[in-house]
Order: structure tokens, then sequence, then C-alpha cells
């Protein structure tokens, strides 16, 4: 049980090493956007802030985090993605819908996968996507510049700020939501809204 141990052990720090370098290198030019899932985006989340976290630390530096990736804030994150892809190139970064729920916008099968973390953090072994799935995701230039945008301007808030953010009056969530239903979020109803209150 110890060598499974071990050998577990370093099966993901090398894991972790890969992820990290596949953010650090150069990537070829993409111009047309990939189909992802959104479990695919998720895992490019996943593999972000682990990447984030490691150059911090690497640095030494006091790495600022109000929380780590929870299943809560990844939802939003996929929601704002959605949003800024939508509105960057008029085409969805995942094809799944986003449904608007009690706690705001949710991918369902995001949802499914990670419904059993809780509130505890998402890790680098929880990822549900491959390597290649990133890297993938990486070598597209309209992909990356919308989860980068994303992570940049949105990670830096807890969950439950996004959570609030994305029940602000006029926004998609507010538009649809009824209590118990679960109900579409248009990609339509997303796009306009990025369009006018979030990317302008």
């Amino acid at each position: 049980m110890k060598k499974l141990d071990k050998m577990y052990k370093k099966v993901v720090a090398y894991l972790a090493n890969m992820c990290y370098s596949i953010f650090r290198i150069g990537r070829d030019e993409v111009d047309i956007m990939g189909k992802y899932s959104a479990l695919d985006i998720a895992t490019w989340f996943i593999y972000k802030t682990n990447a984030e976290k490691r150059e911090n630390q690497a640095e030494n530096d006091t790495y600022e985090v109000y929380e780590g990736l929870t299943h809560l804030k990844l939802q939003k994150l996929l929601y704002y993605a959605q949003g800024i892809c939508l509105s960057l190139s008029g085409r969805e970064l995942f094809d799944e819908a986003i449904e608007a729920w009690d706690h705001g916008p949710v991918v369902k099968k995001v949802f499914d996968k990670f419904t059993s973390k809780g509130r505890s953090e998402i890790t680098i072994e929880d990822a549900p996507s491959s390597v290649e799935a990133i890297r993938k995701i990486e070598s597209d230039a309209i992909a990356r510049e919308a989860l980068n945008l994303t992570y940049d301007n949105f990670a830096i808030y807890t969950a439950w700020q996004l959570r609030n953010m994305t029940h602000e009056i006029g926004s998609p969530w507010t538009q649809i939501y009824f209590p118990g239903k679960n109900k579409k979020i248009p990609n339509g109803l997303i796009k306009a809204y990025f369009d006018t209150h979030v990317m302008e």
C-alpha cells in the first residue's frame, strides 16, 4: 500500500509540473475556434489555478487569493467564460446549456461531476479531462483569450461574490430564474448582456 501511495504521489506531482509548463510555454496560434465540453473548460480552470499557485510559490510571493477553486466558484467562472467568448467571437466556448438555478448560472454536467466536493477546493486530481484537452485549448487563440480574460478579471472574487454578481438586476439569471425550474439561459441573452454590461 505504501508503494502505491508513493507512486500515486509521484504521478500527481508529475501532472502538476506538466500542467504548470503548459501555461508557461509558447503556443501556435489557431484562428478557428474548436469545440469543447464544459468539463474541458472546467479542467482548464483547475490547471490554470494550479499553475498560478505554483508560479507565485516559486517566486516566494504572497499568493493573494480569497479561496481556492470551489464548485460554486467554478460554475460562475464557466458562466463568465461563456459570456466573454460569445461577446468576443459570437461563438460558444462549450456546447452544454447554462441553467438558472437558485445560486446562479449552472452547467448541470459540471454540477453532477463536482457536487460531491461540496465547499472543498477542487484540486488537480479532480480534473475530469486530459492534458491533451488543455493543450488544444491553449493553442486556440479565441478560447485562450476568453479564458484568460475570465480568469484575470473574475477569479479574484470569492464564489459568493461571483454568485451575487450573477444576481444583479437585469442579468440573464434574473430574467430567466424561476424557483425550482432550472430553466435554460439562452446564449443570445447571455451575449447581449455581456456586450452591453461586461465587455463594454
